[in-house]
């Protein structure tokens, strides 16, 4: 392994904090499947989202 190179994830370029949402059962299912068919993480698709919904506003 190269001398500069660190194990694991890399940082994220902005801190982030967690939080705790609720879904109904069909909306989570939903968004389940597009993580599995787009190889990114739940948490992605929900910022990308949110993020288009505050542009908008």
């Amino acid at each position: 392994m190269p001398e500069n190179k660190t194990r694991g994830r890399p940082k994220a370029k902005e801190k982030m904090e967690q939080i705790t949402i609720k879904l109904p059962p069909k909306m989570l299912e939903g968004l389940r499947e597009l993580s599995d068919e787009s190889y990114n993480p739940m948490s992605y698709h929900i910022r990308q989202a949110l993020a288009e919904y505050l542009r908008k506003k």
